[in-house]
């Protein structure tokens, strides 16, 4: 397939930007495999396997206690106070950024800011539905969106929060369930977790994936609006990657950031705060976190972040893991990304190479420096207090809440070597902890059919959060 110059730089992913070099051969079957039997999850389970994993890296020489969780050395906060800008791009991307000079950390120009109606270059004033005027806008892109009828929506008035969100508006909140938080990954927005349709007649732009489907004709329901039937708060986190291009050079799209992608240094602060807020300000209340591509190694490394804080003493912090219910994680990179295999990693300094530095090679994974301290030594990190109780290390972590965790991709073409999703693949997205974690397979067939992000280009990669089967795991998972 060729694309344009200009359509190359619209094809950005939930990961990191689609190159022709970085993806993967989409030639093959397509015949469904059928998922895995879910693993079983309990206390008992969980601790046996933490004892078992204990025991395996003993007899490996590998020193647990001594196994650093904090932040990686390359990653630590810079230490300034201006703003970047493309000049500067080096001293910060691929570093933590403090709040008080995050360039994403705004709630100027907010597309579903109902209050924005302010008109003029640059600007997205408020439309009823969930169109950006870039990804869901643009009809290049599929855009605008046609679904009707959509659900409430306003910029979120959090305390003690001061980037960007969107709550959905829950006239009948069944206190008794969690107040869940959704995470969207790259290049995305809140619009993620929306109803979408396509207007009438657009072609679908599947040819990557090697996958044939006709798009729906009528809007179907996705995550928000299940969670909102169902009676849950719900506040979709937004990572501002529409303002990306403000402070990362973005004229070459091999070397520099003309998709917009961001790294876990510009994400994570951001998550962090809004999962502290919401946790202070409902002491009483559990959280659900429920992270797609990108989203799900944010989700945990701001619990990672937050409990390293809380460890250290620091002032106002909390240990998140006494009010985490669910960790519910589609299409992760847990153990590599295949825009890595581009070089990217080497050849752009840019957010759109760090953050396939930070996750390593799909195909040939060796644990990263983002990943060591968020996954510890084989995985033993990886599900804080799912027992109850271990958390990075260290027993009695929990004060007796035990976390929920659950991975959900697509299965591969050829498990191991041939892979259907564009960008992870069952071993890049499941958990390494049987006994702690469900790790689920949606099958070949489950893909996003709405055409939501650029036409269905990555229909299978949406398809673990916006399919129907993947909705079905996800809420029959969150009421558990």
């Amino acid at each position: 397939m060729r694309m344009s110059k200009f359509s190359l730089r619209l094809y950005a992913t939930g990961l990191a930007a689609c190159t022709l070099l970085g993806c993967p051969d989409p030639s093959g079957p397509t015949n469904p495999t059928p998922t895995e039997p879910e693993e079983v999850v309990t206390v008992e389970s969980c601790r046996t396997q933490i004892t078992a994993k204990q025991e395996e890296l003993k007899s490996l020489n590998v020193d647990v206690a001594g196994w650093s969780f904090q932040d990686a050395a390359k990653m630590v906060e810079p230490e300034l106070t201006a703003r970047q800008t493309p000049s500067t791009h080096t001293q910060y991307d691929g570093k933590y950024r403090p709040l008080s000079n995050h360039p994403g950390c705004s709630v100027d120009n907010l597309y579903y800011h109902k209050a924005n109606t302010a008109t003029g270059q640059g600007r997205t004033p408020y439309v009823d539905g969930n169109n950006d005027y870039k990804w869901t806008g643009l009809s290049v892109l599929g855009g605008p969106n046609q679904a009707t009828g959509h659900i409430d929506g306003d910029k979120a008035n959090i305390e003690g929060y001061p980037c960007a969100a969107k709550e959905y508006t829950q006239a009948n909140e069944d206190t008794s369930k969690p107040i869940v938080i959704l995470v969207h990954g790259n290049s995305t927005r809140p619009h993620t977790w929306e109803k979408f349709l396509l207007p009438a007649n657009t072609s679908i732009e599947s040819t990557y994936e090697n996958v044939v489907f006709t798009a729906d004709t009528t809007a179907r329901n996705q995550l928000a609006e299940k969670l909102i039937a169902d009676r849950y708060r719900v506040i979709a986190v937004d990572f501002r990657t529409d303002l990306v291009a403000t402070v990362d050079p973005a004229s070459n799209p091999t070397t520099e950031n003309s998709s917009g992608n961001i790294d876990h240094g510009w994400s994570t602060p951001i998550l962090q705060s809004l999962v502290k807020a919401v946790m202070k300000n409902n002491p009483n209340r559990k959280v659900a976190l429920v992270g797609h591509s990108l989203g799900v190694t944010v989700v945990r490394d701001a619990l990672r972040r937050l409990y390293v804080e809380h460890t250290k003493g620091v002032a106002g912090s909390i240990n998140p893991f006494k009010q985490v219910s669910h960790v519910i994680l589609g299409s992760g990179a847990n153990h590599g990304v295949s825009t890595y295999d581009a070089g990217l990693c080497t050849g752009n300094t840019t957010m759109r190479g760090t953050i396939v530095c930070e996750m390593g090679s799909r195909s040939n994974y060796s644990q990263t420096y983002f990943h060591a301290p968020l996954n510890g030594p084989k995985d033993l990190f990886a599900t804080p207090c799912a027992d109850g109780d271990y958390a990075f290390g260290k027993t009695g972590q929990c004060e007796g809440n035990v976390v929920k965790y659950f991975t959900l991709t697509m299965s591969d073409l050829e498990q191991g070597s041939r892979y259907q999703d564009l960008y992870v693949s069952q071993a890049a997205s499941r958990i390494d902890m049987p006994g702690c974690v469900v790790n689920r397979l949606t099958t070949l067939n489950d893909y996003d059919t709405s055409g939501y992000f650029n036409k269905g280009f990555i229909a299978n990669h949406f398809g673990s959060m916006r399919s129907e089967a993947g909705l079905k795991l996800v809420m029959g998972y969150l009421a558990r």
